[in-house]
């Protein structure tokens, strides 16, 4: 069963593409056919890192193609969950990027009064979004377990 939900396939100026993925943190390489886009995840228990890799291929319209459902990790074999999953919430914003362009910044003009709700998030998606990323978190006894100290201590 795929957890991995289909992905559009893209195509755009090479500029817009090369910078979209860039802000989401992945490093260019040259490949036999076309480009290759690299991002490294690291497990947070066992300190191991998950290549994954982003194929670009440009077009006869000079135009840059990605097809996102090629994306893949670079070694074949078990990838924890914890690790997959980032890559498709990874993979998700990439493709809205690559869309839109990336969210715009809230303006500047926002009261302190407003800024300072003391709410963690400013709506029910964000709730649910920080609560999924909160249960993929070691917890502080697994930390421990892989002899190291969580930060911050609380």
């Amino acid at each position: 069963m795929s957890r991995k939900k289909t992905l559009p396939s893209i195509a755009k100026p090479f500029a817009h593409v090369h910078s979209m993925l860039a802000v989401v943190g992945f490093t260019e390489s040259s490949a036999k056919e076309g480009t290759v886009y690299e991002l490294s995840f690291r497990d947070p228990v066992t300190l191991k890192e998950y290549p994954f890799r982003v194929y670009a291929h440009t077009l006869e319209n000079g135009m840059t193609h990605i097809n996102l459902n090629e994306a893949a990790f670079a070694a074949r074999g078990y990838v924890p969950d914890s690790v997959a999953d980032a890559a498709d919430d990874i993979m998700l914003d990439l493709a809205q990027y690559l869309e839109n362009g990336p969210v715009k910044k809230k303006s500047a003009s926002t009261s302190i009064e407003h800024a300072m709700n003391g709410q963690m998030a400013g709506n029910e998606e964000d709730v649910k979004r920080l609560g999924h990323v909160m249960a993929k978190m070691p917890t502080n006894a697994q930390v421990r377990e892989n002899g190291m100290i969580p930060d911050p201590i609380q």
